[in-house]
């Protein structure tokens, strides 16, 4: 217990009498119970920091798992315009250090390329991280790791309804009304365990490069002939187009364990009609199919190529004929 003296209680006593005759009413605590400060926040214990560091990128094979394949010049980073390249660099047993350093917060694009058994691409859109404290005490480069799929070889087949396999340079006859129309199903097949390939969007041509199927018919008489169950189609020159989008998980053959989590197939059914086309003579309309690998519908129709990186994973073609 605080004693007071008796010349402290007068003092307190005389403080609140004035206060009161003014009018004024005053809660004050106190001199000798004033509070301390409470004390500042310290650092969060495991906080991430901010450096400036160079990277090491790791690429990882998201189906296969371990390390993605590499060549010289298998890594290139540009700047956050995605255009500006600001280095080159080589793999070495899944990964590669940059020569520059960069900051935390940054952005930058990644783009990785190998090409010696496959055309395998992908870019990435990364924010250069920061790191606990002891890992930016103890190391000397910042990581970031990049994953995408690795693809071998597809195979394919064309059927149509009525069971019929299309096999290359087939002649389908359309004559009469009972063949002037039907359907068919394009199926592709993935030939590995833990292969596939990934959509991504390429920066420096500002575009998605995608999965797709695409179908042309070209020849005399094309125009007499249509495709229907496409996403979209256009006409360029003598040749008509037809494209439809799949997901990369059509492409792709994954497995764990003894269960495939992707099949490593994928179809498309669509419906032809001829019943406008006859031609008799030796000069026939041509159907192709392909499955095209890092494809843009808008970029075929403005360049007349189906992507900058695109190429053919499996393909088929056939002949329409009137015989009459």
């Amino acid at each position: 217990m605080i004693k007071l003296s008796n010349g402290m209680i007068l003092a307190i006593a005389l403080i609140a009498i004035v206060a009161i005759g003014s009018g004024i009413i005053v809660i004050q605590t106190p001199w000798f119970e004033t509070p301390s400060p409470a004390p500042s926040p310290g650092p969060t214990p495991g906080g991430s920091v901010d450096v400036t560091k160079p990277l090491k990128i790791v690429g990882v094979d998201e189906l296969a798992g371990g390390n993605l394949d590499g060549t010289t010049s298998a890594i290139k980073i540009y700047d956050s315009d995605g255009k500006t390249l600001l280095e080159t660099l080589s793999f070495s047993s899944g990964s590669c250090t940059s020569s520059a350093s960069y900051s935390s917060g940054k952005t930058l694009w990644i783009l990785y390329y190998y090409d010696t058994t496959i055309d395998a691409y992908h870019y990435w859109q990364i924010t250069v991280p920061q790191m606990s404290p002891a890992d930016a005490q103890s190391l000397t480069s910042n990581t970031v790791t990049v994953k995408t799929r690795e693809a071998g070889a597809y195979t394919d087949s064309l059927i149509t309804s009525s069971g019929l396999t299309i096999t290359d340079a087939t002649y389908l006859n359309t004559t009469g009304s009972s063949n002037g129309t039907g359907t068919m199903t394009y199926t592709f097949y993935t030939t590995s365990d833990n292969t596939g390939y990934s959509s991504f969007h390429d920066p420096i041509y500002n575009i998605d490069l995608k999965m797709i199927v695409w179908a042309t018919i070209s020849g005399t008489g094309y125009s007499s002939i249509s495709l229907t169950g496409f996403d979209g189609a256009f006409e360029k020159g003598s040749t008509m187009y037809y494209y439809k989008v799949i997901s990369d998980n059509d492409i792709s053959k994954y497995k764990v364990g003894n269960d495939y989590i992707y099949p490593g197939s994928g179809s498309i059914s669509f419906a032809w009609n001829a019943v406008g086309f006859s031609n008799s003579t030796t000069s026939v309309p041509t159907l192709y199919l392909y499955l095209k690998i890092y494809s843009n519908a808008n970029y075929m129709q403005q360049f007349g190529s189906y992507g900058p990186y695109a190429f053919t994973g499996s393909s088929a073609y056939m002949y329409f004929a009137d015989t009459s």
